[in-house]
């Protein structure tokens, strides 16, 4: 008889053992309660290999770039709470489902959060979104707000704050110090690198 494992086993990031798995696929141990990563899925390896290849032509890198943006910005919306709720199907019967608690918007930080924007939109109908411009101030070279619009009842909503890479934090930090700190019910949707996680835990 064969060895050769049966076709299910070659499927997903178990089929190998820890050392035989490309490096992308292996997620660094994040020990901090703040910070929560996508789960390192097939899909989400080959999305991400689409757009690191140089090779990959314009559209393509659009496209999947937005992807990978609606898996964020949906694994963001796992962690809003919900509440219960039971409904009556049209057949009669009950469900007992779930439902958002409150209002949600979106904040982008201009300029590279307005990427993310449509992501959301696609997630959550008719939402609503902000936007805060930070930049360097080139006196003290610190994050410095330069504009915002937010939504009037933002105080009463959940906020997800969109931005596609987190970097150092600096330029999260400041917005939330600056415009968004009467608020505690805020979510980040972004795109971090490993060796910044321990920026996110004391910047969060």
């Amino acid at each position: 008889m064969s060895d050769r494992p049966a076709p299910t086993q070659r499927i997903g990031p178990s089929h190998r053992s820890t050392g035989e798995k490309p490096s992308a696929t292996l997620s660094a141990g994040v020990t901090f309660d703040n910070v929560c990563i996508l789960p390192q899925t097939p899909q989400l390896i080959a999305l991400l290999s689409m757009i690191r290849n140089k090779n990959t032509e314009r559209a393509d890198f659009i496209f999947y770039s937005n992807r990978i943006i609606r898996l964020l910005v949906e694994e963001g919306l796992n962690h809003l709470p919900v509440i219960a709720q039971t409904i009556t199907t049209p057949v009669g019967r009950t469900y007992d489902g779930l439902m958002f608690q409150g209002k949600i918007c979106g904040v982008s930080i201009m300029r590279a959060g307005e990427a993310m924007e449509q992501g959301l939109r696609d997630c959550c109908r008719s939402v609503r979104i902000g936007k805060i411009l930070i930049q360097r101030d080139e006196d003290t070279a610190q994050p410095k707000l330069f504009y915002d619009k937010l939504p009037e009842d933002i105080a009463d909503r959940w906020v997800l704050l969109l931005d596609p890479m987190f970097a150092t934090g600096e330029l999260y930090q400041a917005s939330v110090v600056n415009d968004l700190q009467s608020i505690d019910r805020y979510t980040n949707c972004s795109c971090i690198m490993q060796e910044d996680l321990p920026s996110w835990q004391y910047k969060c």
